[in-house]
């Protein structure tokens, strides 16, 4: 969460030792708050369930990064 923009997320998907499946659905979260405080939470979700937390997997936007990117690179030059 430190290194990725959250705005790039689409989902997040926390599976626990216990077998529980969280599905975290990013943008609709985006839709009420703010990206930052979206991270702040996150942040604070893997801080608490770290023992817990067996793997994380993620969606991510690509196509609005590449975008994003190849924007960024344009004005640089």
């Amino acid at each position: 969460m430190n290194t990725m923009p959250v705005a790039y997320l689409i989902l997040l998907r926390l599976e626990f030792t216990n077998g529980r499946i969280w599905e975290i659905n990013v943008q609709e979260q985006l839709a009420n708050a703010e990206a930052e405080e979206i991270a702040n939470k996150l942040l604070n979700i893997f801080q608490e369930y770290r023992n817990d937390i067996k793997k994380i997997d993620f969606q991510m936007d690509v196509e609005r990064l590449k975008n994003d990117i190849q924007e960024s690179s344009k004005n640089l030059l």
